[in-house]
C-alpha cells in the first residue's frame, strides 16, 4: 500500500487578539511568513513516527511548514514543494476599523472563496495548484511513504483530489496545528489511476 500523510505546520508566534486595522492585513500576514514556531506546541509522537520514517519528507516553502518538517525529522532529507504551500489571503483592504486579525483573515478568506483575489493566486488556481501536487504526490508514494507538512486548506484542496481517484482517508485532513490525515490506495489501482 502506498500512503501519503497531509499534516498541517505546527503553531506560529503571532498576536492573534490585538485588534489590527483591514488595512493592516498585509503587514500582519508578512509577519505571519516570518514567524518562528511557538516552542511550547509540540507535534505528536504518531506524526513524528510517521516524518521520520517517511520515503519521501515534503515542505512547503513558507517557514511555518520547513521549521515543522525539520522538527519533525531533523536528519531526513526535506524536499520543498512550492505547489503545497498555502494559497495566500488578499489583503487589500482600505478599512480603519479594528477588529482581531483573525477576523480580517476569514473576511478575507470568504472574499477570495467568492471571487476576490485582489493580487494573489485566485481560487480556482489554487485548485489547479492542487491537482498538480496531487500528481506529483501519488507518483513519489509508488515509491514509499510519503509526508507532507503543508497547510490546512492546501491540504484540504489535495485531498479533494486524493478522493476524487478513489484513495481511501478523510475527507477533510486536521486543521488543526500539527493534525494530519493519512490517504492510502493499493499500489495497483495507483497505476491504473494515472
Amino acid at each position: 500500500m502506498s500512503r501519503i500523510t497531509l499534516a498541517r505546520h505546527g503553531r506560529p508566534v503571532l498576536d492573534l487578539q490585538t485588534r489590527i486595522p483591514g488595512h493592516g492585513l498585509a503587514a500582519w500576514l508578512e509577519a505571519e511568513r516570518v514567524a518562528p514556531l511557538d516552542p511550547s506546541s509540540r507535534p505528536g509522537v504518531d506524526l513524528e513516527r510517521l516524518a521520520r520514517s517517511a520515503r519521501h519528507l515534503i515542505a512547503s516553502p513558507l517557514r511555518r511548514s520547513r521549521d515543522s518538517a525539520l522538527l519533525l525529522a531533523p536528519a531526513a532529507a526535506l524536499t520543498i514543494e512550492d505547489d503545497v504551500r498555502e494559497a495566500a489571503l488578499p489583503s487589500a483592504f482600505r478599512s480603519s476599523w479594528y477588529l482581531p486579525p483573525y477576523v480580517w483573515a476569514g473576511v478575507a478568506r470568504a472574499a477570495w472563496f467568492c471571487g476576490w483575489s485582489a493580487g494573489v493566486e485566485s481560487f480556482r488556481a489554487a485548485r489547479q495548484r492542487a491537482v498538480r501536487a496531487a500528481r506529483r504526490l501519488r507518483a513519489l508514494a509508488q515509491q514509499g511513504d510519503v509526508v507532507v507538512i503543508g497547510h490546512g486548506l492546501m491540504n484540504a484542496l489535495i485531498a479533494a483530489q486524493f478522493r476524487a481517484l478513489g484513495w481511501q482517508g478523510p475527507r477533510f485532513p486536521s486543521g488543526s496545528h500539527w493534525g494530519f490525515g493519512g490517504y492510502s490506495i493499493a499500489r495497483q489501482l495507483t497505476q491504473l489511476a494515472e
